[in-house]
């Protein structure tokens, strides 16, 4: 009989012995023997050292069994030690590498927003340059409208003096014309005063001869 060792506990292997073909041999017959007091002391301190002998064995083959099974428990709890060691180094291995990547994840974001950054200020600026430009632009027209306006307006005020000179000469040829046409009308007239006075001596004279 045998002790093994398993994962959950002991075992125990029993060798049976094969059967034997040999019937069972008769009791001898008793013999009648005195026993003395010496003869049943040897005996029963015999019997009491083969008790004292199997009970020693028990001993040994439990304290044996507590061994294997407090090996068996050591065993396990390096084996669950190793386990959680390991699951722990590679939880943290993980960790590092997610540590990693959120690092190298960070990093490239941050690269991207410098990139952005850089883009936008470059934008402003050329749009700075571009209003500037366009200011420019707007301003030099404004000085070419302004000297064309005033172009304007100065061939505007030479157009209406000369206007204004016409106008004057004009007034001028009139009031010559008026006066000369009053002129005209006072001769007439005066001339048609005459001829009426002529005529009308004429009628008086011919009335007088009339009478007569």
């Amino acid at each position: 009989e045998g002790a093994k060792e398993n994962a959950g506990g002991l075992a125990y292997e029993v060798i049976l012995k094969p059967a034997s073909n040999e019937g069972p041999r008769p009791p001898s017959p008793p013999r009648e023997k005195n026993l003395t007091i010496e003869d049943i002391s040897k005996k029963l301190q015999e019997a009491e050292e083969r008790r004292q002998s199997l009970e020693a064995q028990k001993l040994d083959q439990i304290a044996k069994d507590r061994q294997r099974a407090q090996e068996a428990l050591v065993l396990k709890q390096q084996e669950e030690e190793n386990f959680a060691r390991a699951t722990q180094e590679k939880l943290r291995r993980s960790m590092e590498i997610n540590k990693e990547n959120r690092e190298a994840q960070i990093k490239a974001l941050q690269d991207r927003l410098r990139d952005h950054l850089l883009k936008v200020e470059e934008t402003c600026k050329k749009g700075e340059e571009f209003s500037k430009e366009l200011d420019d632009k707007i301003k030099n027209k404004l000085e070419i409208s302004e000297e064309k306006r005033n172009a304007q307006i100065q061939a505007l005020v030479e157009r209406l003096r000369e206007h204004d000179k016409h106008i004057e000469e004009v007034c001028r040829a009139n009031e010559g014309l008026a006066r000369s046409s009053e002129a005209k009308i006072d001769q007439k007239m005066e001339k048609a005063l005459q001829n009426r006075e002529m005529h009308l001596r004429n009628i008086q004279a011919k009335l007088a001869e009339h009478v007569r």
